[in-house]
């Protein structure tokens, strides 16, 4: 692997959760459905909870380099997906 494979791994993790998450909510806006139950307010913890391992892991000082970006990159998806699905439940509040 080259150098720059965690990096491209980085910026393309986070595009797509970013992307993917934005096409939810167009779609959740659009459709105006309350969903079942508190999938998001799971998902929101769960998320939380896997940002936090990765966290813990990069934290813990025992990878360095490629391995410390990539990850990272799951970290930092994992975030961006707290937020999003954090935002469906309690702010669009789109559950019954």
């Amino acid at each position: 692997m080259s150098s720059q494979s965690p990096l491209i791994l980085f910026v393309l993790s986070s595009a797509v959760a970013i992307v993917f998450w934005t096409a939810v909510a167009r779609r959740a806006a659009r459709r105006k459905e309350k969903i079942p139950g508190k999938l998001f307010e799971y998902l929101f913890f769960l998320f939380l909870f896997f940002a936090s391992y990765f966290l813990t892991w990069a934290a813990s000082g025992v990878m360095e380099g490629p391995e410390l970006l990539s990850r990272l990159s799951f970290m930092i998806v994992c975030i961006i997906s707290a937020l999003y699905t954090g935002y469906f439940h309690y702010i669009m509040k789109l559950y019954n």
